[in-house]
């Protein structure tokens, strides 16, 4: 794993209209969220009884939202995982925009990209157990 120039800048600047998205989701889940909780329904366990590797991430947004961490990764790990991640994207596409020294891509070795695929699959794996068995 390595760090290198960047070698095209829309990663970067994908930031700015998700990052505008992400702050009226936050919005929502931070000041609506009895709305929010109103409206999400998971139609996998509403058809089967059994729930997706997503459910509770409504939940989990909405803790995260007002700052209670357990809290959301209780609901569900695997989308406060994701959410956490979504921020420090956003938080580093903005700052290498602002200063270009920053600009960098992540390369990663065909082994590396394999083992993050894996991991990738194993942890949603895990989150759906965690919500079948919890």
């Amino acid at each position: 794993m390595r760090l290198v120039s960047e070698k095209s800048p829309l990663p970067r600047l994908l930031v700015f209209p998700f990052g505008i998205l992400g702050l009226f989701g936050l919005a929502v889940v931070r000041f609506k969220p009895n709305l929010v909780l109103q409206l999400a329904h998971c139609p996998l366990r509403d058809m089967t009884g059994v729930p997706c590797p997503t459910c509770g991430g409504t939940h989990a947004a909405v803790a995260l939202a007002h700052g209670r961490w357990a809290d959301a990764f209780a609901a569900n790990p695997l989308i406060t995982a994701g959410l956490v991640l979504f921020g420090i994207w956003l938080l580093t596409g903005i700052l290498s925009t602002m200063a270009p020294g920053l600009r960098r891509d992540l390369v990663l070795t065909s082994m590396e990209k394999r083992t993050a695929r894996i991991l990738a699959v194993l942890s949603f794996l895990a989150a759906w157990a965690w919500e079948i068995f919890r």
